[in-house]
C-alpha cells in the first residue's frame, strides 16, 4: 500500500426499504377491512314465508300421519291451520299451499299399486333395506294412500273462500279422474263434485253446468245435479249482474227438473 492513501472502505449499501417502514399486507390494512361487506341482515318477507312454509309442512304431516299416529283431535286442528293460512295468506302462499295439495291429491293414480317390499325393490333398488320396510310402512298406514285420505283433502279445497284456485285444483283433478274407470275413480269423482256445490266461486258452478249438459254418465248427472241444487240456493249471494243470474236460473231448472237423456243435458 502507498502512503499517503488512505484504506478505503467498502461502500455500505442501505436496504432498499430503509427509508421507508415495512408496510403490512394489503389484508391487514385497516381500509381494506372497512371496504369488506358485512353480512346482511334476513330479508323479514324471505323469513316470514319461511315460517309460513314450515308451518304448513307441519300441517300437512299432521294429516298425512293420521290415524296412526296423529289423534282425530290434531288432524282436524291441521285442517282448520291450513283452511286460515290460505284465508291470510297472499298470492304466493296460496300458490304454495296449492301445489302440495296437488301433491297429496296426486297420489291417486297410485292407488292401482299394492305396495310391497318387492315393489320398492323395483322402485328404488339403491335404497338400503330398512328404508324400503319403512316405505312400505307408510304407503299403507299414511292417510293420503286411502280414499277416505284423498276425500279430506277434496273436502278442504270445497271449502276454501277467497280464490279461484282452489276450485280450478278440483276441476283439474276431476278431469284426470275421467280418464280411469274403475270404482275409487267413481268414489273421488263424486266427492269432487260435492266439494264443488259446496263452494262459492262462480267457476265452480260455470264448471259444473257444462258437466251436466256434456257427461253421458247418469250416475255422475245424478251427482252433478245433487251439486246443482246447492247452487240454486245461493245463487242470490253471487256478485254478479241480475240477467245473468236470470240465464243461470232457467239453465238450473232445465237441467234439474230433467231427467238423463232426455234433453241435451243428459
Amino acid at each position: 500500500m502507498k502512503k499517503g492513501t488512505k484504506e478505503s472502505k467498502p461502500e455500505q449499501t442501505k436496504p432498499a426499504n430503509a427509508e421507508n417502514p415495512v408496510q403490512k399486507p394489503e389484508t391487514q390494512n385497516p381500509k381494506h377491512e372497512s371496504m369488506d361487506p358485512k353480512p346482511k341482515a334476513p330479508d323479514p318477507a324471505q323469513a316470514e314465508m319461511a315460517a309460513l312454509l314450515k308451518e304448513i309442512e307441519s300441517a300437512m304431516f299432521a294429516v298425512r300421519f293420521y290415524p296412526v299416529a296423529v289423534n282425530e283431535g290434531a288432524k282436524n286442528e291441521a285442517l282448520s291451520k291450513l283452511e286460515g293460512i290460505y284465508t291470510k295468506g297472499n298470492e304466493t302462499v296460496r300458490q304454495m299451499l296449492m301445489y302440495m295439495i296437488h301433491e297429496y291429491l296426486a297420489t291417486s293414480t297410485d292407488l292401482k299399486t299394492m305396495h310391497t317390499l318387492e315393489y320398492f325393490k323395483m322402485k328404488n333398488a339403491a335404497q338400503d333395506a330398512t328404508q324400503q320396510r319403512m316405505s312400505v310402512y307408510r304407503a299403507i298406514f299414511n292417510y293420503n294412500t286411502s280414499l277416505e285420505g284423498l276425500i279430506e283433502f277434496v273436502k278442504l279445497l270445497g271449502r276454501l273462500r277467497g280464490s279461484d284456485d282452489a276450485v280450478k285444483l278440483l276441476t283439474y283433478h276431476y278431469s284426470h279422474l275421467c280418464f280411469i274407470e274403475n270404482e275409487a275413480s267413481h268414489v273421488l269423482r263424486a266427492s269432487i263434485l260435492d266439494a264443488l256445490g259446496k263452494a262459492e266461486s262462480r267457476y265452480a258452478l260455470l264448471a259444473l253446468l257444462d258437466y251436466a249438459e256434456y257427461t253421458d254418465n247418469e250416475r255422475s248427472f245424478g251427482r252433478i245435479v245433487s251439486a246443482l241444487l246447492e247452487w240454486e240456493e245461493k245463487l242470490d249471494s253471487l256478485r254478479i249482474p241480475e240477467k245473468e243470474k236470470d240465464e243461470i236460473r232457467k239453465k238450473l231448472k232445465t237441467i234439474v227438473t230433467s231427467e238423463f237423456g232426455g234433453s241435451h243435458y243428459g
